[in-house]
């Protein structure tokens, strides 16, 4: 290894050996402490061990000692040189990725469905693919024992990491705990139904009982992203492994079951595609949200909302049998035991309300993801002006408040403008990702490897459906803006972003980010005229409350987007980094006690529960 190839170490192959070795390596090499020392003080004491050497020693010294081992092990020399190649590979992957994305393909797929936004009409057939169907109470009573069978499993502790020996027997293992935990509280909670299925049978004998316990789970989280936040990556994981021939052998059986939606539904009934074509479904799930309406105004929306529910039963629910028994609902714990669920051909008025309360609570969640974006969207263009920056400009430069990128006004403000689009974009088609995350995870062909990230160990896999998905939204906005600042590529299935699953994470926060921020600015106006001794302080402080306003949207704009953050940059994914960077650091803030006055409590939210 040449003197010179240390200098050739990229930046972060040489933080990452800063870090093995405690020290800067870009920092000057310190000059050497003499035997006795100034000021009458007692000379320090020598190190007598490697290990005080090794933490006393000055950058130069570690650099000699360094070289001297590459020099004399070949294999120090070795693992030097190739942690140089995979950062210059990583470099040319970055170019390489970089190119395709910008690249438009013809041959892609269409976007998902759009959102509805403020359409009083809309796709619903092709929506009903994506929407995942409402629990019934039985499907939640289920989902709270999964939520203690998955609270006290140390599945991830115990599969992640390395060691020797067969993986997919220790694999194997931990799900079959998993499921005799599982096993125990349901037996714990209904004695006499399941006492005998789960008690004298095996696992493989209870598999549709398994599968269907797991896929409650995995469509209550798409359904409620900020719920289960601590235990659906253990869920996710074990049924990633549970996938593999090797396992599901030992195992006895396959723990994946299709995630019921809309779709499925309505497949298996008479009059289902009708019934998502006609025009009062429209009315049916229309979302009544208060705003500035008086009580007239909701009291009528909720009328013809129950009006047209109605309706649709009447069209197309068929009426049971005189002296039939009526169906059971989905997640019949005595049905899933049994290993099968009559399914009836015919559309039941329990039927068609679980289908018009899906759809209600898929456009409720939209609204709720993209509304916060779209608040953004709006300040960011009524106060502020592209081409004048005025008072308030949004100028950025590297090293200055922590920025790491350059931009003048013109170039931030759409930086911001088109990060906030590409949101919103993805927020709308936010349960099309959630399906596509999970069909990636759960393929049997897109094996992983434990691969430490600089953020401990995580599984690195490839997410190609996200990936063409993506693909397809980032065009889509970059079509929308004039210019496109900054890098078009969407890390996955590297060490920033090393599976789906800490794709879809990441973008789950965006509401959390946004929305308390558009909820102080909107409460700021009534704070500031709740008492003369609030009035004053903030006019003291700040001015007055346009001031607050304005100082609070442009720090936000300009340094929630300045590329900082430990993977933070102008790329797609970098952008979002900056955000929760700036979050952070919100209690630094010269403005932090307005957003206390107004009940701010923080960007996090609750971390658990699962029946809330």
């Amino acid at each position: 290894l040449g003197p010179g190839a240390m200098a050739s170490v990229a930046a972060e192959s040489r933080q990452r050996l800063s870090d093995m070795l405690d020290v800067d390596l870009d920092a000057p090499a310190e000059a050497p402490t003499g035997d006795v020392a100034m000021d009458g003080q007692s000379a320090p004491r020598r190190p007598t061990t490697f290990s005080e050497w090794f933490q006393v020693a000055s950058p130069k010294e570690l650099r000699d000692c360094l070289k001297s081992l590459a020099a004399e092990r070949p294999e120090v020399s070795a693992q030097l040189k190739e942690l140089l190649a995979e950062e210059r590979a990583h470099k040319e992957w970055v170019s390489q990725q970089e190119a395709a994305w910008n690249e438009k393909k013809s041959n892609q797929p269409a976007v998902a469905p759009k959102a509805r936004g403020n359409q009083e009409s809309e796709d619903f057939e092709m929506q009903a693919r994506y929407i995942p169907l409402r629990l019934t109470s039985d499907e939640r009573t289920l989902l709270v024992i999964l939520q203690g069978a998955l609270y006290v499993s140390e599945y991830t502790d115990r599969v992640d990491v390395y060691h020797t020996g067969s993986k997919a027997r220790r694999m194997a293992l931990q799900i079959q705990q998993v499921c005799a935990i599982l096993a125990g509280l349901v037996v714990s909670n209904n004695f006499d139904v399941a006492r005998k299925p789960l008690i004298e049978r095996e696992f493989a004998e209870n598999k549709h009982f398994f599968r269907a316990v797991f896929e409650i789970g995995r469509r209550y989280k798409v359904l409620n992203p900020d719920k289960l936040r601590g235990s659906y990556g253990k869920l996710i994981h074990m049924l990633q492994d549970s996938v593999k021939d090797e396992v599901a052998s030992m195992v006895g059986f396959e723990c994946v079951a299709s995630v019921k939606t809309v779709a499925t539904m309505v497949q298996q009934k008479q009059n289902g595609r009708e019934l998502l074509q006609d025009p009062l479904l429209t009315a049916a799930t229309r979302e009544i949200y208060d705003g500035n309406k008086t009580r007239a105004e909701v009291a009528a929306e909720v009328l013809e909302k129950s009006e047209a529910l109605a309706e649709l039963k009447r069209k197309y629910a068929t009426q049971p049998t005189a002296g039939a028994s009526a169906p059971k609902q989905a997640g019949d714990l005595g049905e899933l035991l049994r290993g099968k669920q009559a399914v009836s051909p015919a559309l039941t008025e329990d039927n068609v309300e679980t289908i018009v309360s899906s759809i209600s609570d898929h456009l409720a969640f939209q609204r709720f993801n993209r509304e916060p974006c779209d608040r953004m969207i709006h300040f960011l263009k009524s106060c502020f002006s592209l081409s004048k920056d005025g008072e308030w400009s949004l100028d950025i430069s590297r090293g200055k408040g922590g920025s790491c990128l350059s931009h003048s006004h013109k170039t931030q403000y759409t930086f911001v403008l088109q990060s906030l689009l590409l949101w919103r974009e993805i927020m709308g088609n936010m349960f099309a990702l959630w399906q596509a995350t999970e069909e990636d995870l759960l393929d049997q062909s897109l094996r992983y490897r434990l691969c430490d990230t600089g953020q401990g160990l995580n599984r690195l896999q490839s997410a190609p459906r996200v990936s063409r998905m993506m693909h397809n939204i980032l065009h889509k906005v970059q079509g929308e803006v004039v210019s496109w600042v900054g890098l078009s590529v969407v890390h996955l299935g590297d060490r920033d972003v090393p599976n789906a699953l800490v794709f879809i994470d990441k973008y789950t926060q965006v509401p959390r980010i946004l929305a308390p921020i558009v909820a102080a600015l909107d409460k700021l106006p009534g704070v500031y005229q709740s008492s003369a001794a609030t009035r004053a302080l903030i006019d003291k402080e700040f001015g007055d409350l346009e001031t607050l306003r304005m100082m609070i949207l442009q720090d936000f704009f300009r340094h929630g987007f300045d590329g900082s953050g430990d993977d933070g940059g102008s790329c797609v994914d970098g952008r979002l980094t900056s955000c929760w960077n700036w979050c952070s650091k919100i209690e630094k803030k010269k403005y932090f006690p307005a957003f206390l006055l107004t009940g701010f409590t923080g960007f996090d939210g609750g971390f658990e529960s699962a029946g809330t």
